[in-house]
């Protein structure tokens, strides 16, 4: 071989090692820094995640108290059936039941860590079983809560309720001298017109919250199972 030809020989060979050292320190630090940025929205999607466990873990509390008070009302509406019936009942017990009978509710929802989420964009969650799950909870079965808490005109008891019950039977409502409700005139003795008018609002009253706690009931076990599979997703990371 030739000095010349030896000499361009070598020079293939190293221009060849550089090109292959080159291109194999790009291609580490691609994958160096490919690695770090699904390390970090590995990192943020954890955290998103532990943000909506605990906001539907918040709003799983809401909802049982939300339902309780809607029970405390059924147990209203037979206190007060039994009264249009001239049954007797507690004295002590009128006041408190006058108010649970017609209290209303507001649906709390904490979409703090879905709104994370959504700023992330929804696809950033890789999990597209889990991803659908979360964004049915929040567009839907929460919109449903809150309408029908809030917006449903028919399950408004105190606006719907109060003066048409209280002009039935407010004349025999008793006070004490400083002015606050302890009791009510007993038995009621009303009329037959008077008793049906006040046993069918009882009954619709009655009928919206068995509805309205069908949908509590609904949506809590799906939240909970919501809970369950984030829960064991942050398990993994």
């Amino acid at each position: 071989m030739s000095a010349t030809s030896k000499n361009k020989l070598d020079l293939i060979k190293k221009y060849a090692f550089e090109f292959v050292t080159v291109f194999a320190g790009v291609t580490m630090a691609f994958l160096l820094s490919n690695w770090n940025e699904n390390r970090n929205n590995r990192h943020i999607e954890e955290k998103i995640l532990t943000e909506i466990s605990k906001g539907l873990g918040q709003d799983t509390a809401d909802f049982h108290l939300n339902i309780l008070g809607h029970q405390k009302g059924i147990e209203a509406i037979n206190y007060f059936r039994d009264l249009a019936n001239d049954k007797e009942v507690g004295d002590s017990l009128f006041a408190r039941n006058f108010f649970l009978l017609l209290r209303d509710f507001v649906s709390v929802q904490n979409k703090s860590g879905y709104e994370s989420l959504k700023s992330k964009g929804l696809e950033f969650l890789q999990d597209d079983f889990l991803r659908n799950e979360i964004i049915t909870v929040y567009d839907f079965d929460y919109q449903v809560l809150e309408k029908i808490e809030e917006d449903y005109e028919e399950n408004q008891f105190y606006k719907n309720y109060f003066h048409p019950i209280q002009k039935i039977i407010g004349s025999k409502f008793i006070y004490d001298p400083a002015g606050q409700l302890i009791g009510i005139e007993q038995p009621l003795q009303l009329s037959k017109t008077q008793k049906k008018e006040l046993l069918l609002y009882l009954y619709k009253i009655e009928s919206n919250r068995n509805f309205i706690l069908d949908i509590y009931n609904d949506v809590d076990s799906k939240v909970g199972d919501l809970i369950e599979k984030i829960d064991s997703k942050l398990e993994d990371y």
